[in-house]
């Protein structure tokens, strides 16, 4: 893709992946445990120039599975009363690399300040009990998602590597690519 054209479709996706990434409160987490045994859960999160940052208890299956197996895969999407089809809704997806912020350093200061800004009050008390872990999720590599036949590459930095995917939905009676999801088939 030229160099001009990757801008354009920058400037194009970037402001509303940003929009769309604000206006979700929570994350959809995939961990695993360390015997491969897979688990499915959400978390209040909010988002600093280094990552995701989530305040999870150790009681919880998906705070043990991320301090066992540093790895996760993230995502926000599109409430279901919103999307035009429930086939495609829109959704961002990261891969990401899991570290424990330490209570004594300057990333749990300003994490738990982001949190309480987002969440009000119930943070100062979270983070208060000695269960309660920070935890951050650097994305490495992700997926945005508006739509069939709509999925972007994106970057894990700060969202500037935007490639289209190439392989679209064919029909199988004749390969031709479909546009949209009403398409007659």
């Amino acid at each position: 893709m030229s160099e001009v054209k990757q801008q354009r479709l920058q400037n194009r996706l970037g402001p509303e992946i940003k929009e769309f990434r604000e206006a979700c409160l929570t994350l959809q987490l995939a961990t695993v445990d360390m015997n491969g045994k897979p688990n499915v859960s959400y978390a209040p999160f909010a988002l600093l120039d280094d990552g995701y940052y989530v305040l999870i208890s150790q009681i919880a299956k998906h705070a043990r599975n991320l301090l066992e197996n540093p790895q996760v895969s993230l995502m926000m999407i599109e409430d279901e009363t919103a999307a035009k089809t429930l086939y495609a809704r829109k959704r961002l997806t990261f891969e990401a690399d899991v570290s424990v912020v330490d209570r004594n350093c300057e990333g749990w200061t300003l994490a738990v300040a982001a949190l309480r800004q987002r969440f009000g009050e119930i943070i100062d008390g979270l983070s208060g009990l000695e269960d309660f872990v920070l935890f951050r999720l650097a994305p490495t590599q992700g997926l945005f998602v508006k739509g069939f036949g709509k999925a972007f590459q994106v970057s894990g930095d700060d969202l500037v590597d935007f490639v289209h995917l190439e392989q679209g939905h064919r029909r199988i009676k004749d390969g031709s690519e479909i546009e949209t999801p009403d398409e007659k088939l």
